[in-house]
């Protein structure tokens, strides 16, 4: 699974602005694969200058085109590319630390609240003119004959922030902007829960989480009073069993659904835990329902 900033970083194919952590990129993807498998361990925007493209997650999917905006939160998704044309993006990395530091920065917003559910991976943003002349000003940080000083950027960046929370709609994203600058630290248990499925290291987890590996591994044996990998273990069984009782997706297409690496390992496993193989559990489990 490839790290979309790991990838942008180590290529030249893009131009690219950076300071200090935040990153700006004019994307430009003439070819490539239709379906790709990413992850990218900081949130971003994306605003679709030319072409289509849609993110996908195992809760919701969002395709945008020209002028329109998604928010990705970090963790890892499923691109699908359209070849109709070419697909031009910027990309806006904006950590959470630098959303708080905005956030706290203006004590009449640090004490706002919203009601609501947790947010999806993949949050649309609702454009009007002042986020669409927005867009269209970073954009032009990428001609030649701009220049772009870091007190500048900075500032653009915390604009943005400002913008949607003070325009109107786009409820969900202000919803985790608020609860990003309430929290001193990304929340692991929702970074465990969005993620359980997708074949990442613990390395990988560890910097989605902005943490250590080893203080990724005392923070999760606090919460959780396990180890990672017993718990990722647990939650793709009990997520296979849970398909297994409620879809007709073959035994392949749940082991690849639930995380696992292979059919052994998911067979065996499966019998440990719950002393029947996959097989046999749907066949007793739709006998019971019938």
């Amino acid at each position: 699974m490839v790290n979309l900033q790991d990838y942008i970083h180590e290529s030249d194919l893009f131009k690219t602005i950076r300071i200090d952590d935040l990153l700006l990129v004019d994307y430009r993807c003439l070819i490539g694969d239709r379906e790709s498998e990413i992850w990218n361990h900081t949130n971003y925007l994306a605003y679709v200058v030319g072409g289509e493209k849609k993110w996908i997650t195992p809760t919701n999917e969002c395709k945008i085109g020209p002028g329109e905006a998604l928010f990705v939160k970090k963790g890892a998704h499923t691109v699908y590319q359209y070849f109709d044309e070419p697909f031009f993006v910027l990309f806006i990395f904006i950590p959470d630390e630098f959303i708080r530091k905005v956030i706290l920065k203006y004590p009449e917003l640090a004490s706002h609240t919203l009601n609501g559910h947790q947010e999806e991976q993949l949050i649309s943003l609702s454009m009007n003119k002042v986020l669409d002349s927005f867009f269209q000003s970073v954009m032009a940080f990428f001609s030649k004959d701009a220049t772009c000083s870091e007190s500048v950027l900075k500032m653009k960046m915390e604009e943005l922030i400002l913008n949607i929370l003070t325009q109107p709609n786009n409820h969900q994203l202000k919803r985790y902007f608020f609860s990003v600058g309430k929290n001193q630290k990304v929340n692991l248990k929702e970074i465990m829960n969005d993620n359980f499925i997708h074949q990442l290291s613990l390395n990988d987890f560890a910097r989605m989480a902005a943490r250590s590996l080893s203080t990724f591994r005392r923070d999760f044996k606090n919460a959780y009073g396990t180890t990672p990998g017993k718990w990722l273990l647990a939650k793709r069984l009990e997520y296979g069993k849970f398909l297994l009782e409620t879809t007709d997706k073959s035994i392949n297409e749940i082991i690849d659904t639930s995380g696992f690496k292979n059919r052994s390992h998911f067979i065996k496993s499966f019998k440990d835990a719950f002393g029947v193989s996959p097989r046999k559990f749907r066949s007793e489990n739709v006998e019971a329902i019938d």
